[in-house]
């Protein structure tokens, strides 16, 4: 009863002085209010009256300057007049020293300039109302006329207006133009604050200037004009006239007829300091009301504070104990002492050996030693101390969880750190279950090891297995393929074989490559290359295939790609040639490839800058549920058409994720027909210094024109060769693959430019280069005068006289010079004297092996360093396939042997193997003159030397025929 009483009294007594805290806000709030609109109204009033006062005083200035207008013009009459140039000079004098207007103008009666103090003002008349012009010759007093858009300055203007006479010239009306914005500039000094506007109006209520300036109502007039304000300046509060607001306004008639001066200030911003100390107030009433409340339920509260935590304190034990209770994890705690706290059930169950001696209060080593003791642990060992201390040390530091093994078998994960108090918290997780998991995981992978292993080796072995009966087999084929004593049915029987035999050659090198990256051996032999030099052979490589299928290749490369980075071109060729190649095959006839380069973003930190390569065509497309499967091993789409065997996506995808980038493909949205595919290469490259430029020509030298010259050969790596010699000769070159293209290209030259000398491969497959030339001067027009410079391995005088009798202007033997391609190139088109001819090779038997020395890198002709080292692996290659061709080939007829020794004769006097590329020649141009049994001996000898060659280009430790660094080994 007493407490009860004693919170109403509580209660009573906040409520009164909550009460007295409500009226005495009110009281005071009304107050502050009425002060704030007090002290509104005299501010208005005072700002009305002194901005009266200043336009007052700034009309009657100007009035005043026109009211003397004519004694001073007076000055200047002669012969009863006054001269209109000498009015302009002294208005202009007036209008420099007089700041309080812009112009003088005096006008005559019809309106126009008699006279002006600016030039434009003489030609053009101001824009003076006409009723203001007629009212200022009728009252004889100033009138204020505008406003009105100045037309040259587009300003607002007011116009003052005073009649006035001269000598010689009645009925003159002088007119000063003052700009609205001199009179905002004029009232800014009376008073500029938040809500306050001072405006110039006439009895109509038209708006004639106002501060702050407001271009949209200059000229308007107001909802409510000033004469019905209190015309003696009293202020009231109105609705606002240029804003949804309530102000408080003020007018004052000025000394000039109809105008009135206007100030008002906003209510809001009036009221705004009232509004802050009203906000400032009530926070401080609310404040003392909600802490005297809180004061109250404070005291009341406290009533029943103790019972309340007593029974909080029951609860939250008893929910503690349940929860630790019903974990499924073993919960242990010790205190600062290491004695036992609690633990829950779970806890004494893992340890069921030890669970005698796990109470509360038992010491940690106790329980510990005790239960090695009877075996709980079996890893202790036979020095139970020693586990004991080693175990307690653990325990008193926080070290990381442990793995434990119980009697039965079963594997706990022990957990413990220490508490702020200085106690220990445990956790027990049973990971029986996960550790037989991750048992049969590791099992499972060593198998998947051991079986990609096995795989990656049978596919090497198989692969390198099947590479020497094919190139039997293949060479077979192609001697039978061009024996002529074969019918036509069988010819193409043996080109269906050796169409076969190149495939089966393609697919085991491709396993090859594929075991290679499967079992993470595919070296990378970064280099310094030219990233976009390399780009552009790529589509050159692809060129001759869509010409065939009659598909455009288009190259678009960035500007900001690097002059040269750092990477393995023979990987990054074998790439791009594969996406370029899929591309073209899928293409239809008359159907497009892209080929496009740019970077993704700046150098990073590490100096990598990454870059994006796509490959886009024009093709049925790829599915997007197929678009991840297609880069998987014997993986194809429309198998029946595209032929191979599915690895060079795969491989592609392998090299790409060694050389740290990624590969992938899309759908090609930039098609004209819709579909089509993109597959894109994302490679982080480190961008290198550019090779050095190669030395200029002596001074004094003259320089050599461009020609555009046509390039006629089969293999692809000669037409890298001789692009790269023409272009750095400041030529530009169009590669062809055949005789027949050669032709199509001279009777219609892309882009309409004519050649001016073609370079002619002589053994093509097709159309030859002898049969080439001969209707190169069968055509009609200036085609048929082209010269014509023979390129070519066969070196030996009747080779010559056979090229000359063809039609053809010069011979060039193999290898190419840069130097002898450029006097070649000079003599035929009349740049520079003939040269004599080079002379002939003799013969190969005290040749050297190698015309370079021992362990000097390898080299092409006229290409630089990284140029050479990039194709070396191709004519490595081909210099092999031409020897296995040969050794495949009857020694009779000797029309077999010699497109093999042609082969041979080419690759080997690019490398520089003198000794083979003489007998392979001489082979060549001896066959068919010898017997069955000299030519048998020579061709024995030709493959001998080629043997001792490439072994000595290729020795154990360097790179193979994929076109890596070679070095040249002791001959």
């Amino acid at each position: 009863m007493q407490v009860r009483r004693l919170r109403l009294a509580v209660a009573l007594s906040g409520a009164l002085v909550l009460l007295a805290i409500l009226l005495g806000t009110a009281l005071l709030l009304d107050r502050l209010r009425e002060t704030a609109e007090t002290n509104a109204t005299q501010t208005i009033q005072r700002v009305a009256r002194m901005a009266e006062s200043t336009v007052n005083r700034h009309f009657l200035a100007i009035d005043g300057t026109l009211a003397g207008l004519p004694a001073v013009l007076g000055q200047l009459a002669r012969d009863g007049g006054v001269e209109r140039a000498a009015a302009t000079r002294m208005l202009r004098d007036i209008n420099f020293q007089n700041l309080n207007f812009r112009d003088l103008v005096i006008l005559q009666p019809d309106g126009r300039p008699w006279a002006s103090a600016l030039p434009a003002s003489r030609t053009r008349p101001p824009p003076v109302e006409p009723a203001r012009l007629d009212e200022a010759k009728r009252s004889g007093s100033a009138v204020v006329g505008g406003p009105a858009r100045n037309p040259l300055t587009g300003e607002w203007t007011l116009f003052v207006l005073r009649a006035m006479d001269l000598p010689g010239a009645p009925d003159l009306v002088a007119v000063a133009e003052v700009p609205v914005p001199l009179v905002t500039t004029m009232l800014a000094p009376v008073g500029e604050a938040p809500g306050l506007r001072l405006s110039i109006e006439r009895s109509d209520a038209q708006l004639l200037a106002s501060l702050p300036h407001d271009e949209t109502w200059i000229g308007q007039r107001l909802s409510r004009s000033a004469t019905s304000l209190p015309l003696d300046g009293s202020a009231v509060e109105i609705p606002g006239r240029l804003a949804p607001v309530t102000v408080f306004a003020a007018a004052r008639p000025t000394l000039y007829r109809d105008l009135f001066v206007v100030a008002s200030l906003e209510t809001q911003a009036a009221l705004a300091a009232f509004q802050q100390d009203r906000r400032r107030l009530m926070f401080v009433a609310i404040g003392s009301a909600l802490l005297i409340g809180a004061l109250g339920l404070a005291l009341n509260a406290a009533l029943r504070q103790r019972e309340r935590i007593e029974a909080e304190r029951t609860a939250a034990r008893e929910l503690l104990e349940s929860a630790i209770e019903t974990m499924p994890d073993g919960f242990v705690m010790f205190d600062a002492e290491d004695r036992l706290v609690i633990c829950n059930q779970r806890y004494r169950d893992l340890y069921a050996v030890s669970a005698p001696f796990i109470v509360a209060g038992a010491r940690f080593e106790d329980i510990i030693r005790e239960g090695a003791k009877r075996g709980q642990y079996p890893q202790a060992g036979e020095d139970i101390e020693a586990f004991v201390a080693a175990i307690t040390a653990w325990h008193r530091n926080d070290q990381p969880s442990m793995e434990r093994l119980l009697p039965d078998g079963r594997w706990i994960l022990v957990a413990e750190r220490r508490t702020p108090t200085g106690g220990t918290v445990g956790i027990r997780t049973d990971i029986t279950a996960l550790k037989h998991a991750m048992a049969d995981l590791a099992q499972a992978r060593d198998a998947a090891a051991a079986a990609t292993e096995a795989k990656s080796r049978f596919l090497a072995r198989m692969s390198h297995e099947l590479r020497t009966p094919l190139n039997g087999v293949l060479g077979l084929a192609q001697a039978l393929a061009r024996d002529p004593a074969l019918s036509g049915e069988q010819r193409k029987r043996a080109e269906t074989l050796e169409a076969a035999g190149r495939h089966l050659v393609a697919v085991a090198n491709d396993v090859l490559d594929l075991a290679k990256v499967e079992a993470g051996r595919l070296e990378l032999r970064a280099t310094a290359a030219d990233f976009a030099g390399l780009l552009r052979d790529c589509a050159m490589l692809v060129r001759p295939a869509a010409e065939e299928k009659r598909v455009t290749v288009v190259l678009d490369l960035a500007e900001n790609l690097p002059a040269a980075a750092e990477l393995d071109q023979t990987r990054l060729r074998q790439m791009v040639l594969n996406l370029l190649s899929n591309a073209v095959k899928f293409t239809p006839v008359g159907g497009q490839v892209e080929l496009a380069a740019w970077t993704l973003g700046p150098i990073d930190v590490e100096a990598v800058l990454p870059v994006r390569i796509e490959v886009r065509d024009t093709g049925p497309g790829v599915p997007e549920n197929q678009r991840r499967a297609i880069f998987g091993d014997f993986v194809q789409l429309d198998r029946g058409k595209a032929g191979g065997a599915g690895l060079g996506l795969a491989i592609a995808a392998g090299i790409a994720e060694q050389m740290g980038g990624r590969i992938g493909c899309d759908a090609n949205d930039r098609s004209p027909a819709g579909q089509g595919a993109v597959f894109w290469l994302e490679l982080p490259l480190r961008p290198v210094a550019p090779a050095a430029e190669p030395e200029k020509a002596a001074p004094g030298m003259p320089a050599r024109k461009a020609l555009h010259v046509l390039v006629a050969d089969d293999v692809p790596a000669n037409l890298v060769v001789a692009r790269a010699l023409l272009e750095s000769a400041g030529h530009s070159a169009h590669c062809v693959a055949d005789g027949a293209l050669a032709l199509d290209a001279l009777a219609e030259p892309p882009g309409g430019r004519p050649f001016d000398v073609v370079l002619m491969d002589v053994m093509m497959p097709g159309m030859d280069g002898l049969e080439a030339t001969r209707r190169i001067r069968a055509l009609p027009g200036p085609a048929a005068r082209v010269p014509v410079l023979a390129v070519t391995a066969s070196a030996f005088a009747e080779d010559v006289a056979t090229c000359r009798e063809a039609g053809m202007d010069a011979h060039l033997a193999k290898p190419i010079e840069r130097e002898a391609l450029i006097a070649a190139l000079a003599r035929l088109t009349g740049d520079a004297r003939p040269a004599p001819e080079a002379p002939e090779a003799a013969g190969f038997a005290d040749l050297p092996l190698l015309s370079r020395p021992p362990g000097a890198a390898l080299v092409v002709p006229g290409l630089d360093p990284e140029a050479a080292r990039s194709l070396a692996g191709e004519f490595i290659r081909e210099m092999r396939e031409a020897a296995d061709q040969l050794r495949a080939t009857a020694p009779m007829p000797a029309d077999h042997m010699i497109p093999s020794a042609h082969r041979l004769a080419g690759a080997a006097a690019t490398l520089g193997a003198t000794r083979l590329a003489t007998a392979a020649r001489q082979l060549q141009g001896e066959a068919r003159q010898m017997t069955p049994e000299a030519a048998q001996a020579l061709r024995a000898a030709v493959l001998a030397v080629a043997a001792e060659t490439v072994a000595a280009l290729t020795p154990e430790g360097s790179a193979g025929p994929e076109g890596d660094t070679v070095r040249v080994a002791a001959a």
